[in-house]
């Protein structure tokens, strides 16, 4: 029965009762305590039928219409509507890779629920065919053929990098498979073997100032410091094989602000030059120690102007279409000394110094780039046979891009040092090439030809790169191709 019936009912009871009364007052005396007996008794009926409407409507209230049960259902439908739109978000994040626990944003990562801890992972295979060809050498007896041909991988790499216990300590290590010395400061540059690249701990103590810990590419040249699959061309430039300090082991503080950057490292010093050669090291692969290479300290600084553009862009070369705008010029200087009570296995003098300054530009421009940087480096009294060597080198490389895909690319490279012992030979390398980016640097082809003006002595060459000793020959001539995989 219905809120509604049940009201008709009651009022239907009190018209009786109305009607009954009505009949009562004008009732004859004769008939009067019959009449009051039938009033009695449907007063008493009315009563009961009220009492029973009543308990009806008190379980009606208590059943349909408790404030408990409304409260309950309302929670419980708002519960449910969060829940799918937390299951319809969570879907979502997944599939961008943005803020969820693991997938794939430009690289695999992992996270815990709190944020605190954060991993990602990438690797990097580069795969090379390279022909090369050589003029016979009248010179001497010895005959060359003209052309040499290779496949091969410089660098297989896995590298790991994040963030632990909330994002002001970061991580960050790449280790795989490359050359046992790229740089060919020793007889194994052919070789094979397990590398570690970088391993490094960060602290950062504020928005603009952080510190460094472990083993990175120390801040000097601008060519060092743009990483394997960001370069131009195949390969960086003999110049910086040769002169670039590459990676040692020690404390870096790095402060940034919206346009100025600077670098100040304190390591076990450079394997650069001949270092490793002349101090009897065997193994150029990282870690090399300040005990076994015999330095008394080492320092780099880095200071970093952007005239134009986002810190970011500078972390490559190319310039792609849409990009934007970019200006910068970098200074950096470099002073190690070898320690005064060192062992002299070649008549070395105690008092060795290196020390180097180099400056470069860097330009972008919307779907163009210019690159420019001079290098001189000075060895003073690492042997009697060397008492002095002097190094000076310059690097120009331009690009622009035919298609939102494609670019075309040209560098030019010379110096080398001023010894007689050496070679004292200006190398002039001329390199044009293309890239075409599949997409972006995460798969692209480069293909590059180097001819080769100057001479290329020993001291310059670099069998990694395709280039070999051409003291007299003057008619080198190198092709490389590459194709690139990154995640």
């Amino acid at each position: 029965m219905d809120k509604r019936s049940q009201q008709w009912i009651a009022r239907a009871i009190a018209t009786l009762l109305l009607v009954a009364s009505t009949a009562v007052a004008s009732s004859t005396p004769s008939n009067f305590e019959f009449q009051l007996q039938e009033l009695q008794q449907q007063l008493d009926d009315a009563a009961i039928a009220n009492k029973a409407v009543r308990l009806e409507l008190d379980e009606a209230r208590d059943t349909y219409y408790s404030d408990e049960w409304l409260n309950e259902e309302r929670a419980d439908s708002v519960m449910a509507l969060v829940q799918d739109i937390l299951a319809d978000s969570d879907q979502r994040v997944n599939l961008y890779g943005d803020g969820s626990m693991m997938g794939w944003n430009d690289g695999f990562h992992l996270s815990s629920a709190d944020g605190l801890f954060g991993l990602n992972i990438g690797g990097l295979m580069q795969q090379q065919f390279m022909s090369r060809w050589q003029g016979t050498d009248t010179a001497s007896i010895s005959t060359y053929d003209k052309w040499s041909h290779s496949f091969g991988m410089s660098r297989t790499e896995l590298n790991f990098g994040g963030h632990v216990y909330g994002k002001g300590t970061r991580y960050y290590f790449e280790l795989g498979w490359g050359r046992n010395d790229p740089y060919s400061l020793t007889g194994q540059s052919l070789l094979m073997s397990p590398r570690l690249w970088d391993a490094w701990i960060e602290f950062h103590l504020n928005n603009e100032t952080s510190v460094k810990i472990g083993q990175f590419t120390l801040p000097f040249t601008r060519e060092g410091l743009v990483s394997a699959p960001y370069q131009m061309a195949v390969f960086s430039s003999l110049v910086e094989y040769r002169m670039g300090l590459e990676q040692s082991q020690g404390v870096e503080l790095d402060w940034q602000s919206d346009d100025r950057k600077f670098a100040l490292a304190v390591s076990n010093g450079s394997p650069a030059l001949f270092q490793v050669a002349l101090w009897g090291a065997t193994d150029p692969t990282p870690p090399w120690s300040a005990l076994s290479s015999d330095t008394l300290y080492s320092i780099t600084m880095r200071h970093e102007w952007k005239l134009l553009g986002n810190w970011d862009q500078f972390n490559q070369f190319t310039s792609p279409p849409g990009s934007e705008r970019g200006v910068m010029i970098g200074i950096a200087g470099h002073r190690q000394n070898i320690e005064s009570n060192s062992p002299e296995p070649i008549g070395g003098f105690p008092d060795g110094v290196f020390w180097g300054v180099t400056g470069d530009i860097t330009m972008q421009f919307d779907g163009a780039s210019l690159f420019a940087s001079v290098i001189y480096e000075r060895m003073k009294d690492f042997s009697p046979f060397l008492p002095r060597i002097n190094l000076l080198a310059f690097v120009a490389q331009g690009s622009t891009y035919i298609t939102n895909q494609t670019e075309l690319f040209a560098r030019w490279e010379s110096g080398g040092p001023d010894e007689e012992a050496l070679g004292a030979d200006i190398m002039q390398i001329a390199t044009i090439g293309v890239n075409h980016y599949v997409d972006g640097q995460d798969m692209k082809f480069t293909a590059d030809l180097g001819f080769s003006f100057g001479e290329i002595s020993a001291t310059m060459a670099n069998s990694m790169s395709g280039w070999a000793i051409d003291a007299r020959r003057r008619n080198q001539m190198v092709l490389r191709t590459q194709l690139q995989l990154m995640f």
